[in-house]
């Protein structure tokens, strides 16, 4: 990875053809005449598509596994094994090759936990994980690894908008409830969502899932609207 945003891969930083060498430019292409890099000497249209990356929740004994992030972008900031899915891969495959070099852990996938896409950005597949085998190592790409309870979950320092998204869904779907950090007991599974109370006791907490049953201060109480 890199800092410079000259080295960055974007519709303003491609200039010659991936085929030929030719020089780029931009230009209108049917249907939808949207403006394309063409190049100007074989005319192949280069169609900058989002990347896809695969990452995994890696569960076990009601804990999941972070790494925290020794490179760019996110440096020291917290998120789950991940990476870029190569050339002939199945996104599946990636997830837990993925998983594999970051952490040192084989995993199985045991479902989809959700896609995330934003403007700009890869596209983010994540499965939730359990492990199977090896040994709990860190990578090159990260500088500790930690297994973390729900109530343990780092909030102020995670790496990215998907890393957030991801854990909040995966503390809603575990039907945990929180109150300041602290777990205080089982969410009723048919309300499907999780609690974050910000009230001054257990009795504020009860409340705030009263809340989220009558569709009231979900910004205050319920993970999945925060």
């Amino acid at each position: 990875m890199t800092d410079d945003p000259l080295r960055v891969l974007a519709p303003g930083t491609i200039r010659f053809c991936p085929l030929c060498a030719g020089t780029l430019g931009r230009a209108p292409v049917p249907p939808d005449l949207r403006e394309q890099a063409v190049c100007a000497a074989c005319g192949f249209v280069f169609y900058l598509n989002p990347k896809v990356v695969a990452g995994t929740i890696p569960e076990q004994d009601g804990r999941i596994l972070l790494t925290r992030r020794s490179i760019n972008p996110g440096r020291g900031l917290w998120t789950f094994p991940g990476g870029f899915v190569d050339f002939g891969e199945s996104v599946t495959d990636a997830a837990m090759r993925e998983t594999f070099e970051e952490t040192g852990l084989k995993v199985e996938l045991t479902g989809l936990h959700n896609v995330y896409s934003y403007p700009g950005s890869p596209v983010i597949i994540v499965y939730r994980a359990n492990v199977v085998g090896g040994t709990l190592t860190a990578c090159p790409e990260n500088d500790l690894l930690e297994w973390v309870t729900p109530a343990e979950i780092p909030w102020d320092t995670l790496a990215f908008p998907s890393t957030r998204e991801a854990l909040r869904e995966w503390v809603a779907a575990s039907g945990v409830l929180l109150f300041r950090g602290q777990t205080v007991g089982p969410l009723l599974h048919a309300l499907g969502i999780g609690l974050v109370g910000h009230g001054t006791d257990a009795k504020a907490a009860r409340a705030g899932l009263d809340a989220c049953r009558q569709g009231r201060n979900e910004r205050q109480f319920c993970t999945r609207r925060v």
